[in-house]
């Protein structure tokens, strides 16, 4: 079940007929109560702060789609068994307009009047951050997908665990490729824009490829909300780099992409931290799409399979392309997973409390069809690594590491 935004109670007048039915369901339902406390109880709820609107409404939507497709899934077979008897799952969602300060309030709100006991982590780093300060605040563990700044982990939380990649290791694999390639990239052009997460994958960026020789010819940050971005694009021009690498959300990067072709800026590789992927991305832009990077936290040719559904990432991908009508990117399955941690969780303790659940995620070590799933002290998933795709003939295609590659890498990149 599936409870989005506030809910209203309806009221109906009494008469004493009514009252003494009443009277008599609730003591035959306190007797039972009393009896089996775990039968009580028949449904686990998680609730979730989440961008359905505002700036990062398209990303939080992808989101949603994976906790949805959990709960569908989860249900059609009974629901959690925790304790020996089966709870159905329901999430309560609200809508925080991609706004922090609403996310926060929100948070609070779930857990404070709803009762929320579990709890799921919002879209970005930006709302990660601050949300999981009230998770800490009132002990109650937090399990997100979509929060990979590795600040978010420096604070010493107890409450706080994901599911997927830190943002550091984001466009490693992208600087390797670069200092790999024949003739190997020599000058970088970074560009990000001045938030969280894409700023730290940005800065991430640079040391690697200072790390491995090569030169940082520009290095930038834009505001959040700009709408043109050619005079810093003109700029990146003037630099001739082999290789520009941009940090910041879909709609910005389908503005870079598409004004870095209209003024012919010529890159031998260009990778976003994201966009490629996502749905509407490559139909935006056409041909502009064309050889685009973007380093992946899973794709449907991962190896993976979990104990819970038997899904491999194949039939995950089958099976919500079926129930939602889009192919995923990497959003939804790293979202269902953090309800699989739960899960394995919850069956574990055998109850709904939410320390001895805590502590049981923090001993996590499962296989699920995103990856696997273990946790470092921080919080941290430590299990997994990512990969990179580049779009070819408008699809997305794994092109590194070499173990899951499904075609050759194009260098120089070229635009159709």
């Amino acid at each position: 079940m599936i409870r989005i935004l506030d809910r209203t109670v309806g009221r109906e007048r009494a008469t004493p007929f009514a009252n003494m039915a009443f009277l008599l369901t609730a003591c035959a339902i306190f007797a039972f109560a009393f009896a089996s406390p775990l039968r009580a109880e028949s449904e686990v709820r998680f609730g979730a702060s989440l961008s359905l609107t505002g700036n990062k409404a398209t990303e939080g939507r992808l989101v949603k789609d994976g906790y949805d497709f959990y709960v569908k899934h989860i249900n059609e077979r009974g629901g959690i068994e925790i304790g020996g008897v089966k709870h159905k799952v329901s999430i309560v969602y609200y809508d925080d307009e991609s706004d922090p300060k609403t996310a926060v309030l929100l948070v609070e709100k779930l857990i404070v009047e709803d009762g929320i006991k579990f709890l799921l982590g919002p879209y970005s780093s930006g709302l990660t951050f601050p949300t999981s300060s009230v998770a800490e605040k009132h002990r109650i563990p937090m399990v997100e997908a979509n929060g990979a700044a590795s600040t978010i982990f420096e604070r010493g939380y107890k409450y706080i665990f994901a599911t997927l990649n830190s943002v550091d290791q984001y466009t490693s694999n992208i600087i390797k490729m670069a200092a790999e390639a024949k003739p190997r990239a020599q000058r970088v052009a970074l560009i990000s824009e001045n938030a969280l997460f894409p700023k730290l994958g940005i800065d991430g960026a640079e040391r690697q490829a200072k790390e491995l020789g090569l030169d940082i010819v520009y290095k930038e940050y834009y505001p959040s909300g700009t709408k043109d971005l050619s005079s810093m694009l003109a700029a990146i021009k003037e630099t001739k780099p082999d290789v520009l690498v941009a940090g910041g959300y879909t709609g910005d990067m389908i503005l870079l992409a598409r004004q870095a072709r209209e003024m012919g800026v010529s890159v031998k590789m260009m990778a976003f931290l994201l966009g490629p992927t996502l749905p509407g991305f490559v139909k935006s832009l056409g041909g502009a799409a064309e050889n685009l990077l973007e380093p992946i936290q899973w794709s449907s040719n991962m190896p993976w399979k979990d104990d819970v559904f038997g899904y491999t990432a194949a039939e995950f991908a089958e099976l919500f392309e079926r129930d939602f009508g889009y192919e995923p990117d990497y959003h939804p399955p790293q979202a269902a997973a953090a309800l699989l941690v739960y899960q394995h969780a919850l069956q574990k303790v055998g109850e709904l409390d939410p320390q001895k659940v805590r502590d049981a995620i923090a001993e996590t070590d499962i296989m699920t069809f995103y990856g696997p799933v273990r946790f470092n002290e921080k919080g941290q998933n430590i299990a997994k690594s990512m990969a990179v795709i580049q779009i070819q003939k408008g699809k997305p295609v794994v092109v590194y590491p070499a173990t899951h590659a499904q075609g050759e890498f194009v260098y120089p990149m070229s635009v159709e």
